[in-house]
């Protein structure tokens, strides 16, 4: 039977039962086996107790963290300002820390009784942030730059970065997707390219990433720095000019090792939607209508003027009736049997996913370690969409002597896919009539015979491994020259080792090898890149000034080869693709490419004063893809900063921090392969005689004057404070241009080539992003709130000359954005029968056809006159909130996240859900949506065509995406002091916390955010708990 909704709610929590009991047998496991372990062996502990106060106030303070440093045992004083903790040693050093007040260290030196007064701190300038090849005090920033920290996500089930970052900060977009493991789109304030990649620049721990961003394990990530203006990430010159991610992962904290558990589990299902195909009543009626539609089109095609002879539907409450329209005697028994299917159903199921995480790090006075290992499992709601992770990852550091100090940081992480997951696609098309035989050793590769109704559960027979392997590792040696105050040298040297297996196997009850006796494909891939950075830093003081300079030489190179190998024609399958030499046939294949980039850079910092701040960097690089004499090009960039709060005449205003910043500079872009700026040949096999020969044809048009895309840009921003930042936050505006865009040109067929890649055009860029952080409440009961908000307007200014030039093809239009939709544009309603009886249809058109409008009035619709920009497959905004409650021991946060399109933006074309197929011939063979009821004379419906719909022309049917996600939830307990101190370990934390719980939206698809995507977007509900030793 149909289901009521894709998410069994009730059936998701019955499945958490078991997850929960596991979760508490190891939380009970843990501590039995803590107190076997320890009992009697309980080192001798002090308790020290006292009151924390406001230094200028003298009232006392509740909410205080006081930990002990090095370690994670810490504690929260009272109402009164009063804490009690329990400490190992009598020389111990208590931290106090409290938001907008300055941490305070102190050692106990024996004492069990200890008073403290905070200072308020006006700032949290002195905080040192990742710049790129170097760091700067967050008070001397003059770039647009965002820290996002990974504390708070922690409790989360984020398989990867990307999905951490949704929302979290202005200006970063992030697109879901709904297979396991598959990771989200990403881009920085907006699409700056028409053909060349708009993905930003990933920098691991200093060192460009080439990797997949689900390599890095979210739980050994730090923080997260966004490199957003042109100042900012101008140090990366020819591949920032769609920002830059600056991955930042942990170090060891502590003076005694720390070992740190961290795991979830948990059940996900497909997101809340309106989605669901014709059952078997709607399925076996829709087909009398068709052919009742069919002969009412052919007499309103006689220009009736009434309703006299007029065909009459047939009796559909007649059940012989409609079972005589089926097209198989299989579904006509099943429809009187009463035997249905909802193959939707059956292909999709309730899905587990878990976490297990494990570091251990330390530091002493001339070492500090970090080494963590991961395992994920993750199941797709999607029968057999398997995902699987294991990564390590370390990093390591000594301080050799006093000027010298050696690192080496490595990450492996193994991930597998292998198993093609069911086809939701082809379950929406299935016939709920068909013959069940799922389970059966012997099923129908297409249901009911008819070709357009592949069996969904098909891939499930497909032998497939996928498996992906990333070794990255970096190796560094930094000097501080003994004689020259301030003056550094480093060298480091990184690796990149990246293969994939990918192979599959078709037997012949499967489509994929059912004509040819069985297919065997193996597509085994395998790439290395290295970069060598040579940075020099001079960073002095000189009474009121300070300078801070980087010089930099870097060289890179990348390198990959692969092959292939498509076997048919198996008389013995038992190997499949392990002896692919049991095939008859074979094609054999191999590619490889290779790629080099040189840079130099420049880049000072001064300061005045603190208050007056100046960054101006120089980049130059090369890239061996670009014509002989465009491989180099320069990038500069300055900026200024101007701590305003700090002027004699701002004084009178208390508690206030503002800060003025404007920057302009020029990125590049590079993000179109490596030989596209060469003519290029192609080998093909052909028959010559008795013998196959090889023939080496040009197939691919060269351009010698192939150059960088060039972004130049000019952001203006403020960062504020009141109330000693109790409110704070940022606002940037910014506008940029893009010339010698990088085009994918399209050639007439006279030429024999296709396309060609070119430089024209230029592509203006602008927006405003808005940051505001508040707390508002303090003491037992706190209370934060962050607020995002972004919007991002972008037009093409030039195209290929003409002022008001296009290219319908790409629907690109000068003075219009990038996502322009070029269609008919819909009146609104459908002709009906009056109108017909009236007269007032255009010729051709009928009753149940949408109406467009006539754009210059002849009477006729037709492609040339009648089309037009209807709207905008981008977003219009993007806003968020945060809030977090901590209460005692408890901490409550919940996270929204939207997309808006207003009226014109966001939109993208459902046909597909909210209508019966525009192909007649469809409509007839394969089942359909059933959102949107479809039209006929007598029921009314005025947004959806007929059942029988062959309109003269016909365009896409857009809807709105835009959304309001409830994208996270969570709630977790930590346990106090006492209950530590017992067990002899430091911290033990529970929680539950779900990930897209709900969405609200008039989108009628599977999910806003996936679009007409057939991997819907997954929501979860996950427990676990993390214990530090």
């Amino acid at each position: 039977m149909m289901k009521e909704s894709p998410f069994h709610e009730m059936q998701l929590f019955r499945h958490l039962k078991k997850p929960f009991w596991d979760i508490k047998i190891l939380i009970l496991a843990l501590l039995l086996g803590a107190g076997t372990t320890f009992a009697g062996a309980v080192p001798q502990q002090l308790t020290v107790s006292g009151t924390v106060t406001d230094l200028a106030t003298g009232d006392p303070m509740p909410g205080v963290n006081i930990v002990v440093k090095g370690t994670v045992v810490g504690t929260l004083s009272g109402p009164d300002g009063k804490y009690s903790l329990a400490v190992t040693g009598p020389n111990d050093i208590l931290v106090f820390s409290f938001i907008g007040y300055n941490s305070l260290e102190v050692a106990l030196a024996g004492r069990t009784t200890l008073n403290v007064e905070l200072e308020s701190a006006t700032t949290e300038l002195d905080e040192v942030i990742v710049t790129g090849y170097g760091t700067q005090k967050k008070s001397d920033l003059t770039g647009s730059v965002v820290r996002v920290t990974m504390d708070d996500k922690a409790s989360l089930a984020n398989m990867n970065i990307s999905q951490a970052l949704s929302g979290a900060t202005a200006g970063v977009n992030v697109q879901g997707s709904g297979l396991a493991g598959t990771e989200p789109d990403l881009s920085i304030r907006g699409q700056t390219s028409l053909s060349a990649s708009d993905r930003p620049l990933i920098v691991l721990d200093g060192i460009i990433f080439n990797g997949a961003i689900s390599d890095i394990n979210v739980s050994d990530v730090e923080s997260i720095y966004i490199l957003k203006d042109a100042s900012a990430a101008a140090v990366y010159g020819s591949r920032s000019a769609n920002g830059v991610m600056l991955i930042t992962t942990k170090r060891g904290k502590s003076a005694k090792p720390v070992v740190s558990f961290n795991m979830y589990y948990g059940y996900q299902d497909m997101t809340n939607n309106p989605m669901r195909v014709m059952n078997a009543q709607e399925y076996a009626v829709r087909l009398v209508d068709y052919y009742y539609q069919q002969d009412l089109y052919s007499w309103y095609k006689t220009k009736p003027t009434g309703p006299e002879g007029k065909p009459v539907r047939p009796d559909v409450n007649n059940k012989e009736l409609v079972a005589a329209r089926l097209r198989t005697q299989e579904e006509r028994d099943n429809y009187m049997a009463g035997n249905e299917i909802d193959w939707v159903d059956e292909i999709t199921h309730i899905a587990p996913i878990q976490n297990y995480n494990i570091n251990v790090s330390g530091k002493t006075t001339n070492s500090n370690y970090y080494v963590s290992g991961s395992y994920t499992n993750e199941e797709g709601i999607l029968r057999n969409d398997k995902y699987s992770r294991f990564t390590l990852h370390s990093n390591l550091e000594s301080k050799i002597t006093d000027w010298f100090t050696l690192s080496v940081s490595s990450s492996y992480s193994y991930r597998a896919y292998s198993g093609l997951n069911a086809d939701l696609g082809h379950a929406r098309s299935c016939s709920p009539l068909a013959n069940n035989k799922i389970g059966q050793p012997v099923w129908d590769m297409y249901l009911t015979g008819e070709a357009y109704m592949p069996y969904p559960l098909n891939n499930l027979y497909v032998t497939n491994e996928d498996k992906r392997n990333s070794l990255f590792m970096v190796g560094s040696g930094k000097i501080t020259v003994p004689w020259v105050k301030g003056l550094t040298y480093e060298l480091n040297y990184s690796n990149t080792f990246l293969t994939r297996t990918n192979n599959s196997f078709y037997p012949v009850t499967v489509p994929g090898g059912a004509g040819n006796k069985g297919r065997a494909y193996k597509l085994p891939e395998e790439e290395r890149n290295w970069i060598v950075n040579n940075i020099v830093t001079y960073l002095r003081s000189f009474g009121q000034h300070q300078i801070n300079a980087t010089l930099l030489y870097s060289a890179e190179n990348r390198n990959f080869q692969s092959s292939s190998i498509d076997a048919q024609g198996f008389d013995n399958p038992v190997l499949g693709f392990n002896n692919v030499s049991l095939g008859t046939q074979y094609a054999v294949a191999s590619s490889a490419w290779e790629e080099n980039s040189l840079s130099y850079m420049a880049r000072l910092n001064y300061t005045f004063m603190s208050r007056y701040l100046l960054t101006a960097t120089w980049r130059r690089d090369g890239f061996s893809g670009f014509g002989p004499d465009k491989k180099f090009a320069n990038f500069p960039s300055v900026s200024l900063g101007w701590v305003l709060s700090d002027e004699s005449f701002m004084q009178s205003i208390p508690k206030v921090y503002l800060k003025l910043r404007t920057s302009y500079g020029e990125n590049g872009n590079q993000g179109i392969g490596r030989y596209s700026s060469f003519s290029r040949m192609t080998a093909d096999a052909y028959v010559f005689g008795p013998t196959t020969s090889v023939a080496v044809y040009p197939s691919t048009l060269g351009n010698a004057s192939l150059a960088w895309e060039k972004t130049a840009s000019l952001n203006v921003g403020i960062d504020f404070g009141f109330l000693d930042r109790r409110i704070s936050g940022s606002i940037d505006v910014y506008k940029a241009k893009t010339s010698d865009v990088l085009v994918s040109r399209a050639l007439p067929p006279t030429t024999g080539y296709a396309s060609v890649w070119t430089n024209i055009g230029a592509i203006d860029n602008k927006g405003i992003e808005l940051e505001l952080n508040t707390i508002n409440l303090t003491g037992q009961l706190g209370w934060e709130t962050n607020f995002v908000f972004s919007l991002n307007r972008d037009k093409i200014s030039r195209l290929y000359g003409d002022k008001n030039d296009k290219d319908i093809g790409n629907s690109w239009f000068v003075g219009e954005p990038i996502s322009a939709i070029y269609d008919y544009e819909m009146m609104g309603g459908l002709w009906t029968e009056a109108d017909l009886y009236a007269g007032r249809t255009y010729d051709n058109w009928y009753p149940g056809q949408y109406k467009y409008v006539d754009q210059n009035n002849d009477g006729v619709i037709e492609p040339n006159n009648d089309r037009k920009v209807i709207g905008y497959r981008s977003p219009s905004y993007r806003f968020s909130i945060n809030n977090t409650f901590n209460w005692k021991n408890f901490t409550f946060s919940f996270f929204i996240n939207s997309i808006q399109g207003g009226k014109k933006y966001y939109q993208m074309n459902n046909a597909s859900v909210v209508n019966v197929d525009w192909r007649s011939d469809n409509v007839l063979r394969i089942n359909a949506s059933a959102v949107r009821p479809y039209w006929t004379p007598e029921n009314g419906v005025n947004n959806a065509t007929g059942v029988y719909n062959s309109p003269a022309v016909s365009s896409g049917i857009y809807e709105s995406r835009s959304f309001v996600r409830l994208q996270d939830v969570s709630l977790a307990y930590r346990f106090n002091q006492t209950v530590l101190s017992k067990l002899d370990i430091e911290a033990l934390q529970v929680y539950i916390a779900s990930k897209n719980p709900y969405v609200w939206t008039k989108w009628s698809g599977w999910d806003p955010e996936t679009g007409t995507s057939n991997s819907p977007l997954m929501r979860n509900i996950t427990a676990g708990f993390r214990v530090t030793f």
